[in-house]
């Protein structure tokens, strides 16, 4: 034995000392007789503990920590209500953080330079005369003057930083800087960065939970005891704790009872259930028809009377028609949704999951059909008016892009209108006569729930108005930054004063994924109209950056031309070719089975390791069992020999 340590203490004397089995006395004495031999060789070492900046570290990690926004608002959150709705709120700051970057690269590459180029800039884009000509300086006024301008982006808005038409050609001197090529580059590398970013968070999200499958599963357990966070040891974080743990443990439980239930079902109770869940489907089909052709017509009505004279009322609620149909729509179709789904036997979480799809679905088709309907209408899309053959669109848009900006604007306007409507006149009303009032009608109503579904759609739906109209009003993420930071704080206060908490708890990774996919969803309705509209359809020639050229794509593909030597440019050509689409989607088919079958093998695999480690559990069972069973028959047979030798004295 000492043999043996005198080996690893000369063995150690060359190697790490971590990886060898000394006591703690002998590897400090070995590390210091290595110094005073080589002092020169740990210098920076003996640095380096003397100078400990892991706590310097550590201590800074806490301080950015603490100097995220809303940080301890969501700890508590997390703690009162669980992990789903916090998730909602720290989907609220992600996506704040997302808008003040795309605030950032429009002020830095936009703003700033047209303001600089209009102080000392030249070359002013030239109006075009004839059918097409210059209509900005006969821009229509609100007749109640700035007030209604707020609301529909008429007056001193229409031609400001805020729409596409303030940005004209002007160049500096000898600047290279290319204002034209910047402003159609950088919505679309933008919406395409978050495009990545939100696939590949749904893609990881969704990955973890293929394998994590109802066989073998420990989540219950595993927050029972190991769930526990022993930091907490102040009594108003550690009740927070426990009750966050206690949500968690509802959710999973809740869906344990429903597997349960769904297990001790007839085949009658089965096909009852799917002949309902049939009926709803096509009853919610009828229900989106009705709802989208409404905003068809709602579009068409509202667009061929803005151009009209008409009181100005009248006029204020025809801008407003295809927010107000929207806004009804919306109102009316989800608690529909909400009440049919309960009919259709899913489980919590599907039951939450449907709705919420249902409800994208309908938000998501609305802006669909705005988007066709507006362009039937603007780009005369699908018709063949005399009015859209001199301009390629209709001339009673002179500037429509700014046309379609102002629709962004009306429409987030009216949606964060909605939510303070929402917020001060049902909810705290509510409040107040279930409080006050003991009536049978108000004590049945109740307060409100706080529903996750709805709230997150709405904030969904705020964000995809805002990447819609990024590239015809570049400073709309400024206004969603305002408005999103508002209704964290309505939210908020609806969630501690006014609102109960939602009966059903939804786990923090399910509503992550489900948000990231949601949002993608919504940035994909936005990102395929955009590309139609930069690539093939005619920008105004009354103003913009794009009065010359056929398309906006056009800036592009010119700047790369004159920049680009021959033969990158032959290359690009060949790349552009019919040759490249086959190739690509040959290559990607390859790569998509190539994955498949790797995901399927890795879940083989780990089905096998599920078995194995369900069966070596049963064989720790079975020797627990079999070394009892000879503890009772050894204790047995102690207790004959001891009252055989009780017999014989």
């Amino acid at each position: 034995m000492r043999g043996t340590l005198q080996r690893w203490r000369s063995k150690a004397k060359h190697d790490d000392l971590r990886h060898h089995p000394l006591s703690m006395q002998e590897k400090r004495r070995l590390r210091e007789g290595m110094q005073i031999k080589n002092p020169g060789r740990t210098s920076w070492g003996s640095f380096g503990r003397r100078v400990n900046l892991r706590p310097a570290r550590d201590k800074g990690l806490q301080i950015l920590t603490a100097c995220k926004l809303w940080e301890r608002t969501l700890i508590e959150i997390s703690g009162r209500f669980g992990s789903g709705i916090c998730s909602y709120f720290s989907f609220l700051r992600s996506l704040i953080l997302l808008n003040f970057a795309s605030l950032i690269f429009n002020c830095g590459f936009l703003v700033i330079p047209t303001l600089s180029f209009t102080e000392t800039g030249v070359n002013h884009s030239t109006s075009v005369d004839g059918p097409c000509e210059n209509s900005l300086s006969t821009h229509k006024t609100s007749p109640e003057g700035t007030l209604f301008d707020i609301f529909t982006g008429e007056g001193v808005l229409k031609n400001s930083l805020l729409f596409y038409g303030h940005y004209t050609n002007r160049t500096a001197d000898g600047s290279l800087f290319n204002i034209r090529l910047v402003y159609v580059l950088l919505p679309l590398i933008y919406l395409l960065a978050c495009g990545v970013c939100l696939l590949r968070w749904t893609v990881q999200g969704i990955t973890k939970r293929r394998v994590r499958t109802r066989d073998y599963t420990t989540r219950i357990s595993a927050k029972v005891f190991s769930g526990w966070d022993f930091c907490a040891r102040e009594e108003e974080m550690s009740t927070l704790k426990q009750q966050s743990l206690s949500n968690d443990i509802k959710s999973h439980l809740a869906e344990e009872l429903w597997i349960l239930d769904m297990e001790g079902q007839t085949l009658c109770t089965r096909v009852r259930v799917i002949v309902a869940r049939v009926l709803i489907n096509f009853m919610i089909l009828a229900l989106l028809g009705g709802a989208f052709y409404s905003i068809h017509l709602a579009t068409g009505i509202s667009q061929d009377y803005q151009e009209k004279e008409v009181a100005p009322a009248l006029g204020l609620i025809i801008q407003y028609l295809v927010p107000i149909v929207i806004t009804l729509v919306l109102l009316i179709l989800p608690p529909i949704f909400m009440l049919l789904v309960k009919f259709e036997g899913h489980s919590p979480s599907a039951e939450i999951t449907l709705t919420l799809i249902r409800c994208v679905f309908l938000r998501l088709g609305t802006l669909a059909i705005f988007f066709f309907s507006l362009a039937q209408n603007i780009l005369c899309l699908g018709s063949s008016e005399s009015s859209c053959e001199a301009c390629g669109y209709n001339t009673n848009f002179q500037c429509w892009e700014t046309s379609v900006g102002q629709e962004f604007y009306k429409l987030s306007v009216f949606h964060f209108l909605n939510v303070l409507v929402d917020f001060l006149l049902l909810q705290m009303p509510r409040r107040i006569l279930v409080t006050r009032l003991k009536w049978r009608v108000v004590l049945w109503l109740g307060k409100e729930k706080f529903q996750l579904p709805q709230n997150v759609l709405d904030t969904v739906y705020g964000q995809t108005l805002m990447w819609g109209g990024l590239f015809y009003a570049p400073l709309l993420p400024l206004l969603n930054i305002v408005f999103l930071f508002i209704t964290f704080y309505i939210k908020k206060f609806s969630l501690y004063r006014l609102c109960d908490p939602s009966h059903k708890f939804f786990r923090e990774s399910t509503s992550r994924i489900l948000f990231y996919f949601v949002l993608f969803l919504g940035l994909l309705t936005t990102f395929l109209p955009l590309i139609y509209m930069v690539t093939s359809v005619r920008p105004s020639r009354s103003c913009g950056l794009f009065t010359d050229h056929s398309t906006a794509w056009e800036v592009v593909h010119n700047s790369t031309m004159s920049i680009l030597p021959p033969m990158a440019i032959t290359t690009l050509s060949h790349l552009s070719s019919d040759l490249l689409p086959k190739s690509l989607l040959i290559i990607l088919s390859i790569t998509l089975t190539s994955y498949v079958s790797r995901v399927r093998q890795h879940e083989e695999i780990i089905e096998d390791l599920k078995v194995h480690l369900a069966h070596q559990i049963q064989d720790k069972e079975f020797l627990v069992r079999k070394l009892r069973e000879e503890d009772i028959l050894g204790q047995q047979e102690l207790d004959n020999h001891a009252e055989d030798h009780r017999g014989l004295n």
